[in-house]
């Protein structure tokens, strides 16, 4: 059994990693300060602090653990609401990493994974992304997370570190509930209430959605994996999916085809498209995304029609 810290474990993603590994046996503590987690979200068997990683003093909590990794998740994540306050959002997302990897440098935790997102690339073209493409940022957002991975990437030579650039997650435990954050998640939440979709922007751009169950798989297949250290990589699906596409499954998906669809401006400095080149971590982790999107959303809907209370 080992002992793992999973920052942002009430969180989507980082409470899906912290089921996993429970489930498989191991030891997990969490922090997060439900800035946009669910106090739900925390696996009961998980032993939980309220901590704001942007504040270094909070971390003194954990000084009784010894861990065999750092799952580092906690994020300011939407792109939009970073325009209503880059400082709190460079804070938690900049500070926050660094405070971190400070906290493992002088506990000798000698394992470092990092959430990144697709946001540092900013604009791109009509092909699959590769992770040595330059990044070049549109949101303030993009720019705190591209900080992080600067900041890992200068604390490599002290400890096994590895990068995600995520793109586009989406599943059940999602929450709806947000509707500044999660392109599918918000479009679902409009199905759910019966509303008509807005969709912020063009139909046409595209994004490359990726079901939840294979990106905790990536992860958990990455904690102890010497080919991935010191690297960083795509996480994705690997496939282009315009903003159209997806609404026509989704209305497919909740068998309701004729779903009111109404589209309205934008977001500041929405990327209009990107999809991913996952080649390199398909080879190093042999992982290989097995969700298509009709599956995964046929699971997102029987997930939401089950928990639509949650969201009166």
């Amino acid at each position: 059994m080992k002992t793992y810290l999973v920052t942002g474990i009430a969180g989507f993603i980082g409470s899906a990693i912290a089921r996993r590994l429970l489930a498989n046996g191991h030891r997990v503590v969490g922090v997060d300060n439900f800035l946009t987690g669910l106090k739900e979200n925390v696996p009961p068997k998980a032993k939980f602090f309220k901590v704001d990683i942007s504040k270094s003093s909070e971390l003194k909590v954990l000084n009784k653990f010894k861990f065999d990794a750092v799952l580092h998740l906690a994020a300011q994540t939407s792109a939009e609401i970073s325009f209503e306050n880059p400082t709190k959002d460079l804070l938690i997302n900049s500070l926050g990493t660094l405070n971190l990897l400070e906290y493992c440098k002088d506990h000798k935790v000698k394992r470092f994974i990092y959430a990144s997102s697709t946001s540092v690339y900013g604009d791109v073209d009509e092909k699959p992304v590769s992770i040595t493409r330059a990044a070049n940022p549109k949101s303030y957002y993009g720019i705190t997370k591209l900080a992080g991975e600067y900041y890992v990437q200068t604390f490599s030579d002290r400890m096994d570190t590895t990068s995600f650039r995520i793109f586009n997650v989406y599943g059940p435990g999602q929450n709806m509930g947000n509707l500044k954050q999660g392109m599918v998640s918000i479009y679902m939440y409009y199905f759910m209430k019966n509303k008509p979709v807005i969709v912020k922007g063009s139909k046409n751009r595209f994004r490359d959605f990726t079901y939840i169950d294979d990106i905790v798989e990536a992860w958990v297949k990455a904690i102890h994996n010497p080919k991935t250290y010191g690297k960083k990589y795509n996480l994705a699906a690997g496939r282009k999916t315009t903003v159209g596409k997806l609404l026509e499954q989704m209305a497919l998906s909740w068998n309701d085809p004729k779903h009111s669809i109404q589209f309205v401006g934008g977001t500041p400095k929405d990327q209009f498209g990107s999809y991913a080149d996952i080649r390199p971590v398909m080879r190093d982790l042999n992982w290989k995304p097995k969700t298509n999107l009709k599956k995964g959303l046929d699971n997102f809907v029987k997930w939401a029609r089950k928990n639509s209370k949650r969201w009166r």
